[in-house]
């Protein structure tokens, strides 16, 4: 059992990914990203990188829902053992570890989910991602929202967003939003204050461990109660759409963020 808020991104993405690929939320931010996409599929993106990608569960899933060939798809992660992985899966000369690369092909579709809490440089990434946007181009962001509690430091973060304030920081940069909103209220947050109220006993039982079939089911039905969550725009989670004005398709050189 490793200590709270030291996290071997190597290690932990060497490691079982069962609980982390059937955990109820990360089942909704993919359905998120999935209808993001479709919003976003025509004209039909010529280049997607996944900033922040792990082991490629994204990528693998753009890939999939876009038809796309696998040098139309890049990626990063601070990860070695995590690109390594995604290697596996996907042949593209655009996966890369360490630092964040002097990528030149512009991004048509950018996703960047559940990795600007885990760095107090998250304007770094995000200007980033709007520098490397071919014009038109879009973003995908998730991230959580206030509160920040023991199990999220467990995972590293080391800090939470209010929407608002994202929001602006994200216009600051120049992107337009298309669709910003909390999520969330009222089981996950009282999945939340559950996790925060009895740690122990849920990073023992839901959190560490292989995925036992009593987790399976508790994940299940959770997802399913957690449709609610569409029909209420409140709650700790994050969903952002945005977008770098423009013509989707013009390829001028590379741009500077503006000022």
């Amino acid at each position: 059992m490793r200590e709270i808020g030291v996290v071997n991104y190597d290690e932990y993405w060497a490691g079982p990914m069962d609980i982390y690929f059937n955990h109820p939320t990360n089942r909704h931010r993919r359905r998120f990203l999935r209808n993001a996409v479709r919003a976003y599929a025509v004209p039909k993106p010529r280049f997607v990188f996944d900033y922040g990608c792990g082991v490629g569960i994204n990528l693998v899933h753009l890939r999939d829902w876009l038809a796309l060939e696998d040098d139309r798809l890049g990626g990063y992660d601070v990860s070695e053992s995590a690109i390594a992985e995604v290697r596996k899966s996907i042949e593209s000369p655009y996966l890369y570890a360490g630092s964040p690369p002097p990528l030149e092909r512009p991004i048509d579709l950018a996703v960047c989910t559940e990795v600007i809490e885990h760095t107090t440089e998250y304007m770094a990434i995000l200007t980033w991602l709007y520098d490397h946007l071919a014009p038109g181009g879009r973003l995908i962001l998730t991230t959580p929202g206030i509160p920040m509690d023991p199990p999220d430091v467990f995972y590293g973060h080391v800090q939470h967003f209010r929407l608002a304030e994202l929001v602006e920081r994200l216009k600051g940069i120049g992107f337009a939003i298309d669709q910003a909103r909390n999520w969330g209220f009222p089981l996950f947050s009282l999945q939340k204050w559950i996790t925060r109220r009895f740690f122990d006993k849920v990073r023992a039982n839901y959190m560490e461990g292989p995925l036992t079939p009593k987790m399976k089911f508790v994940f299940n039905a959770a997802y399913i109660a957690y449709f609610v969550h569409d029909l209420i725009p409140m709650g700790p989670q994050i969903y952002i759409r945005a977008a770098k004005p423009g013509r989707l398709g013009t390829r001028p050189s590379r741009e500077t963020n503006p000022a």
